[in-house]
C-alpha cells in the first residue's frame, strides 16, 4: 500500500449508494474532515441524491456507471448491496480511482484477492471498512495478550447478542443479508489478529431463528489457528440475554471484557512452585490441590493509538502513513469466510 500514488488535500469523493453505510458512515464524517471534498453522489432513489446534492452541494448520478462516466472524483465510497460489492469494486479500480469499500470485500477471498491484486498493480487505495481495528477496545485485548499477564493465550470467546427481528433487504440471502456478512465480519477482523497464526480448521453452525427472511440471525463458530488457539465465537440477534462480549482464556489467568473495562483474574508464575505428577495412589484419598496467589485487577481501555478510519486514509492517500486495515487482512477475513460457509453446509 505505501506504492500507491499520493494525493493532495482536499481529496474529491465520490459516494455510491446513500443508505445507511453510506450515508451516516461515511458522508456525515467525511463532510466534517477538511482533507475531503465530496463532489459526487449515486443512488437509484432520486430523493436520496438530492438531499445529499442540499446537504452538501454536490453532483447527483443514479448509478456507478454513470458516477465514473461523467464524475473525476479520485475516491469512490462503495457503500451498495453487499451482494454487489465486489462488481462495483472492480469497476472502480478498472476505471483508475481509488476506492473505499463496505465489508464484505467480496463474497470469497479468490475474489478478494483478486481486488487487492489490481488495485497494487494500478497503485491504488482499496481500504476495507474493518472500523473495529480503529477502536480502543482491539489495543485494549491485545494489549493485555502481548502483556504476558494471563500466561500463554489458549482460548478467545466472543459473544456478540441481542435479540430483535430484521425484515429488511438484509434478512435476505440473495442480498448477501445475515450476521455472517454484516456484524460476524467485524468480530472476524478483530479475531484474527489476536489467534496468533492462520486459521487451520472450523466448525460452523449458521441458522435462521426469527427474522422474516431466509438469512442467518445467529452465528455459532469455532475456530482453530495453526498453533493451537481456539476462538469460539456467537454472533447472534436472537438472544435476548448473553454473557460477557469477550472472554480470554490463558495459562495463569482469564480476563472477562465488555471491550473497554476488563476484569482479570491470574497468578504470578514466580512465585508458585514446580510440581511434579503423582503416578500413583491420591494422598489421603484426596483430590490435590493448592492454594494460588491469585490478584484480581481491574481495567479500562485507554483511547486507541491510531486515528480513525477516515482520517487514516487521508494520511494514507497523502503518503503520510500506512492502512490499520490492510487489503490483506480484509481478504484473511474472506478466507475464514469461506470455511465457515463450507463448515456450515455439514451441520444440521
Amino acid at each position: 500500500m505505501s506504492s500507491i500514488s499520493s494525493l493532495n488535500a482536499p481529496v474529491t469523493v465520490g459516494i455510491v449508494g446513500l443508505g445507511r453505510a453510506g450515508w451516516i458512515l461515511h458522508l456525515e464524517p467525511m463532510s466534517k474532515l477538511p482533507g475531503f471534498k465530496i463532489v459526487a453522489v449515486a443512488d437509484p432513489l432520486a430523493d436520496r441524491c438530492r438531499e445529499a446534492a442540499d446537504l452538501i452541494g454536490c453532483e447527483q448520478f443514479s448509478s456507478i456507471d454513470e458516477l465514473l462516466q461523467k464524475s473525476d472524483a479520485q475516491l469512490i465510497v462503495v457503500a451498495t448491496p453487499s451482494s454487489t460489492h465486489y462488481s462495483d469494486v472492480l469497476k472502480v479500480l478498472e476505471a483508475g480511482r481509488h476506492c473505499v469499500a463496505e465489508k464484505p470485500l467480496a463474497f470469497d477471498s479468490a475474489e478478494a484477492d483478486g481486488l487487492i491484486s489490481l488495485a497494487r498493480e494500478k497503485r491504488l487505495g482499496l481500504f476495507v471498512n474493518h472500523k473495529y481495528l480503529h477502536f480502543a477496545s482491539y489495543y485494549h485485548l491485545k494489549g493485555v495478550i502481548d502483556s504476558g499477564v494471563l500466561g500463554g493465550l489458549f482460548s478467545i470467546h466472543v459473544c456478540w447478542a441481542h435479540y430483535a427481528r430484521r425484515w429488511d433487504w438484509q434478512a435476505l440471502k440473495k442480498n448477501g443479508g445475515g450476521q455472517l456478512n454484516n456484524t460476524c465480519s467485524h468480530v472476524l477482523s478483530l479475531v484474527l489478529p489476536l489467534l496468533g497464526s492462520p486459521v487451520k480448521r472450523v466448525f460452523a453452525d449458521l441458522r435462521n431463528i426469527k427474522d422474516a427472511g431466509d438469512a442467518e440471525d445467529h452465528v455459532h463458530v469455532v475456530l482453530q489457528a495453526e498453533f493451537g488457539v481456539t476462538a469460539d465465537i456467537i454472533v447472534s440477534s436472537a438472544m435476548a440475554l448473553s454473557g460477557p462480549k469477550w472472554i480470554l482464556c490463558g495459562s495463569r489467568g482469564t480476563l472477562l471484557s465488555d471491550g473497554e473495562n476488563s476484569k482479570l483474574r491470574f497468578y504470578d508464575a514466580t512465585k508458585v512452585r514446580h510440581q511434579d505428577v503423582i503416578d500413583g495412589a491420591a494422598p489421603g484419598r484426596q483430590y490435590i490441590c493448592e492454594q494460588l496467589p491469585w490478584e484480581e485487577k481491574e481495567l479500562t481501555a485507554d483511547p486507541a493509538p491510531v486515528k480513525q478510519f477516515h482520517e487514516n486514509i487521508l494520511d494514507v492517500l497523502a503518503g503520510k502513513g500506512e492502512p490499520v486495515v490492510t487489503p490483506e487482512s480484509a481478504v484473511e477475513v474472506a478466507r475464514v469466510m469461506d470455511m465457515i460457509k463450507e463448515a456450515a453446509r455439514y451441520c444440521l
